[in-house]
């Protein structure tokens, strides 16, 4: 059976600092079916994450520099809905539990069960999976209206952002079906784009609702609300792929963005999507300190853009659909 329910198998990555271990790690792994990727230390482990996606970090916890325990506390930082497995020496077990209060979801002990280790992988992989399905249960539903009406709550504090949030998720729901998501992975997105700007519950007003742009210092004060917003939504377990979602929606793909800079692969699909339908609305919308400038001059703006803030081939999907949508 294909360790993938995707048209794509599922990405790890190794990290430790002795090779033989990293070698025989990734030939076990590839020969059930993954996509391995292996780094010899946590520093290039980071920014290996900053540019590429992986669905699991595999990682020995004593390591020169960056730990794998603090590699772990980044990771679970940067990418919360991402599983961590910790290699750890029999000695070290009771830090590796520890360490599960500071991201890791699960640990191996040395040396490694090869046989085992493939269902520890899967174990933590299927827990990630197992989030959408009770979302979407009866429970779940009822969480989803206690956002919807938060974000509302976010919308009110400002006139001119009122409704934002349901216009930029009936934009992000265009797009998802135009590039022809999973409805698994359109209910993530609707949740995400619903709770985008939740951290903005905790910007001061008087910056919500100013009638000029914000200054250099300012903006450093509204940025914080993409972090803060996946805090909000992280608090809730089945939640995590939705707060990394909400986490990244502002990055770019040239690693310009915020808050940490990813690039390219690195960047959430659906953190993509939100933020073009989120750029979108705003460029069309009408704000405190100016008129929106128009569904032309916002498509301009889109393509002008492409390949350094936006997602291009996403940005020519999403105009496509949008042209022959007039009340969009």
């Amino acid at each position: 059976m294909s360790p993938s329910t995707s048209s794509r198998p599922f990405r790890i990555l190794i990290v430790d600092d002795v090779e033989a271990m990293r070698l025989a790690l990734e030939d076990c792994l590839r020969l059930q079916g993954y996509d391995v990727l292996s780094a010899a230390s946590g520093e290039e482990a980071l920014e290996l994450m900053r540019s590429q996606r992986f669905d699991l970090l595999l990682t020995d916890q004593a390591m020169p520099g960056l730990s794998g325990i603090e590699l772990a506390e980044v990771t679970a930082r940067i990418h919360p809905d991402v599983p961590i497995v910790l290699l750890t020496g029999h000695t070290d077990v009771e830090l590796a539990k520890a360490s599960l209060q500071r991201g890791a979801s699960d640990f191996v002990t040395k040396p490694v069960n090869i046989r085992e280790l493939p269902i520890v992988i899967e174990r933590n992989l299927t827990r990630r999976r197992l989030e959408v399905a009770r979302l979407k249960e009866r429970e779940g539903q009822v969480l989803f209206e206690a956002l919807k009406a938060l974000a509302s709550a976010v919308d009110a504090k400002d006139p001119y952002t009122a409704r934002h949030s349901m216009r930029v998720t009936r934009l992000s729901l265009v797009l998802a079906d135009a590039v022809g998501l999973s409805s698994d992975e359109k209910y993530v997105l609707e949740l995400s784009a619903w709770m985008h700007d939740v951290g903005k519950i905790g910007v001061p007003d008087y910056l919500l609702t100013k009638s000029s742009l914000l200054t250099p210092e300012e903006f450093e004060i509204m940025k914080v609300h993409s972090v803060k917003g996946g805090e909000i939504v992280g608090q809730i377990e089945e939640l995590f792929r939705v707060a990394n979602v909400i986490r990244h929606h502002h990055e770019r793909l040239d690693g310009q963005g915020y808050p940490d800079g990813l690039r390219g692969e690195a960047i959430p699909l659906l953190s993509r999507i939100i933020f073009i339908a989120d750029s979108f609305e705003a460029m069309t919308s009408d704000r405190s300190y100016r008129r929106g400038p128009g569904r032309v001059m916002a498509f301009a703006e889109l393509r002008r853009h492409a390949g350094s803030q936006f997602d291009p081939d996403l940005v020519e999907t999403f105009i496509g659909k949008i042209e022959n949508l007039p009340d969009a």
